[in-house]
């Protein structure tokens, strides 16, 4: 490469000159005080506005899904579906009843 097609690069002047470029430090926290941790927990707590997963899947038990219990040494919920969990085309759904079209 010649000088000719090399273009100024300032990143590294600004990186060995932090005390020219770098911004101002950010000013430390304080200590939070009493009434300041009085005054941010005051107030009315919420409540969740749904159930858990597990109370709602046991409430919904979708169409064609099954629970198939635990597997593993993690105790993770597994479940299977059936064939009326599938969407889509039936193939065997035609108007004439018997597969052709």
């Amino acid at each position: 490469m010649n000088e000719e097609s090399q273009q100024p690069n300032p990143s590294p002047h600004r990186s060995f000159h932090p005390d020219k470029y770098a911004p101002e430090a950010d000013r430390p926290r304080g200590k939070t005080t009493k009434e300041e941790k009085e005054a941010s927990g005051s107030g009315t707590p919420l409540g969740s506005m749904s159930g858990r997963g597990e109370d709602q899947a046991e409430r919904s038990s979708s169409r064609g899904m099954h629970d198939t219990g635990r597997r593993g040494r993690s105790r993770r919920p597994s479940g299977a579906k059936d064939p009326s969990a599938f969407t889509g085309i039936d193939p065997d759904d035609s108007p004439t009843g018997d597969g052709s079209r």
